[in-house]
């Protein structure tokens, strides 16, 4: 039916998503409903302060300003008796782009996105985050409870795009232009899960270090915490700049310039053993144990039946960033993941029962885990109907190492067709980012804007500039190329100028 929701009213849609909150903003007072199946109840919820000017978010660090008035959507879609997703639509009130750009949610989520969807608000875009069916406070949210497994692996980030898509229309009187989604790591995952499963949900995504591999890159993370828990061989973080040294010192020149960034890891030929103490062991130096532990993180895990490799490594030169990984404890999402998706025994302990790098994978890939993956490469359909996405990975990220991005591209190509897959998909890897964050990169760029000019303007991004800002001023500007080709310095001009690099074949 049409018909009129106030604001505070709740109401409930048809289909999967069954009750949505419509919370007063400011001078918003109600909102027009034009879909079948509304029907008001009547419910007010006031635990954010949200409106104009500077203000209090929950799950923010500091006061968010400039947050221009919008209708603030609270919602739950139950798609099975054991699913709760709840989900927050921010609609701008005068502000409105014409867009609809979707936040991704990050590790197990367990919490709306608030930060993201404020940011895309002050963008100009209608947003959407959700918890994917589960509060982080529910430590054993998964097991026993399949349904919100799958909510959380798959459903709920399509649901409540559904949602806020029939949202949008109801409140404006009309579709949103284009519809987009920005997300990294989990969020990558989300990407890659819409654009193989739903299609037509997204015209164009930013698909940022996907966390497409859970089962095997778990695994990896285990894999070096077991190498740094054997006796002697636990690396201090004040040993991880000698390490960098080192590796800049074999490897940084690649490119034809020393700037502090291996631009080229793929051609790095590294001997750690340069780091071996000569006497006891200090910060600038590795002991015997210690040069064993890094020898077998940089190698990656491997089956030990088979040989085969069951994840990438990282790269040397990334080092900086392995602040998490320098305990003999699993990370804390490897563990968890093990504990509640793969075994599904909340008094698993991982020191009293290790991973078996080769039966305990296989288990975590078996048909009832194996849907944590995100890895199937036939993209024809969202490539039939136009769909473009932008896949980007840091060299240094050492959470989700740059070869799975690599792979995965590798696999699309493979698939789809060169022609094919180029009109649809660029991968670009960026020297000196870590994960999702830019680490020690030259600089950042606009990952939206591109996707835009691609998907709008029809313009494919064939180089990227990022630019360094410091105090408000660009300090440095280099050139990003596209998968697999390097940005090369020419030998003369300033190299903090982009126009005195050229993107070339790496030396590999």
């Amino acid at each position: 039916m049409n018909g009129t929701a106030r604001a505070g009213d709740q109401v409930s849609l048809a289909g999967d998503v069954h009750v949505v909150t419509l919370v007063r903003q400011g001078m918003l007072t109600e909102i027009h409903l034009n879909m079948a199946g509304f029907q008001g109840i009547g419910q007010t919820t006031d635990n954010l302060y949200i409106g104009t000017g500077s203000q209090k978010f929950s799950n923010l660090a500091q006061p968010l300003t400039d947050v221009p008035a919008f209708c603030r959507v609270q919602g739950v879609s139950k798609p099975s008796t054991d699913s709760n997703i709840l989900f927050e639509a921010w609609l701008p009130a005068s502000t409105w782009n014409g867009k609809f750009l979707s936040a991704g949610e990050g590790g197990y989520v367990g919490t709306i996105g608030y930060a993201a969807i404020a940011l895309n608000l002050q963008k100009g875009y209608a947003t959407v985050s959700t918890d994917t069916g589960h509060l982080a406070s529910d430590t054993f949210w998964a097991i026993g409870h399949p349904q919100r497994a799958k909510d959380y692996l798959y459903r709920a980030k399509h649901l409540v795009t559904v949602a806020t898509k029939g949202l949008i229309r109801a409140y404006y009187g009309r579709s949103a232009s284009r519809n987009y989604f920005q997300s990294c790591s989990n969020g990558g995952r989300q990407a890659l899960i819409e654009i193989q499963r739903y299609t037509d949900d997204f015209d164009g995504l930013i698909v940022g270090a996907p966390w497409n591999f859970q089962s095997h890159s778990n695994a990896g993370f285990v894999w070096d915490a077991q190498a740094l828990s054997a006796p002697g061989a636990a690396i201090r973080p004040a040993q991880l700049p000698a390490i960098t040294a080192a590796a800049l010192a074999a490897c940084d020149g690649n490119d034809g310039l020393v700037d502090g960034l291996i631009t080229d890891p793929l051609s790095c030929k590294f001997n750690p053993d340069v780091l071996l103490c000569a006497g006891a062991e200090t910060d600038s130096c590795l002991t015997a144990a210690q040069l064993t532990a890094l020898k077998k993180i940089y190698a990656g895990p491997k089956n030990p039946r088979t040989g085969e490799q069951i994840f990438p490594p990282p790269y040397p030169g990334s080092e900086l960033t392995w602040y998490r990984f320098t305990e003999p404890k699993p990370f804390a999402l490897a563990d968890d993941f093990f504990r509640y998706f793969v075994f599904k025994d909340a008094n698993w302990d991982p020191k009293k029962r290790p991973i078996n790098f080769d039966t305990d994978v296989a288990l975590a890939d078996s048909p009832q885990n194996g849907v944590v993956n995100a890895m199937d490469p036939d993209l024809s359909k969202f490539v039939g109907r136009g769909g473009k996405f932008l896949l980007y990975e840091g060299w240094s990220d050492t959470s989700i190492p740059p070869d799975r991005a690599i792979q995965y591209y590798k696999d699309v190509v493979a698939k789809l067709g060169t022609q094919k897959a180029k009109d649809s998909v660029r991968l670009f890897m960026v020297p000196g980012m870590a994960h999702c964050s830019a680490g020690e990169a030259h600089g950042t760029f606009d990952s939206l804007k591109v996707l835009e000019q691609w998907v709008e303007n029809k313009k494919p991004p064939g180089e990227i500039v990022v630019s360094r800002i410091n105090e408000g001023k660009v300090v440095r500007t280099r050139r990003l190329c596209q998968y697999p080709l390097v940005a090369t310095y020419k030998g003369t001009g300033s190299t903090d100028d982009a126009a005195n690099f050229v993107c070339k074949a790496s030396a590999k």
